[in-house]
């Protein structure tokens, strides 16, 4: 819920929908995401340059679980499985709802989504087992 006005990072869910089925990640850290955008510069002879924005390269971005079962490393061994015997792995989808300060809600859904397991998490004695997954989308689409 939103605090003196801003939002905090509690304000948000993330559902994760690979083509297997839902991915339940209840102990989410963080999230980030970053619109990727082809930029050129135009340099004309004697003039001010002009920017242009190429919308092409999508969206990437990461996030992070703290470990309490084997829910990303099944999703990943299955997904190595599939991969080498050849079956055919579709994208995915993420979605993300946002309470905002308002109390209105926004659905956010990055499709075309491929997840990448960075890290399956560093053991050692009395610290928690942080997991780290990227992902690249083709789109953001607003849902509502």
């Amino acid at each position: 819920m939103p605090q003196s006005g801003l939002n905090i990072g509690s304000d948000a869910r993330f559902d994760f929908y690979p083509a297997s089925g839902p991915i339940a990640l209840p102990t989410l850290l963080k999230f980030t995401s970053k619109k990727l955008t082809k930029k050129l510069t135009v340099k004309p002879l004697g003039g001010l340059p002009i920017h242009l924005s190429f919308q092409e390269d999508g969206w990437e971005g990461n996030f992070e679980v703290s470990r309490n079962d084997s829910t990303l490393d099944d999703y990943f061994a299955a997904f190595e499985a599939a991969y080498y015997a050849g079956v055919v792995q579709p994208s995915g989808t993420i979605q993300q709802t946002i309470s905002e300060v308002d109390g209105s809600i926004t659905t956010w859904q990055y499709q075309g989504v491929v997840l990448y397991y960075d890290e399956a998490g560093d053991y050692e004695s009395e610290k928690n087992v942080i997991q780290k997954v990227s992902f690249l989308a083709s789109t953001r689409v607003k849902l509502s």
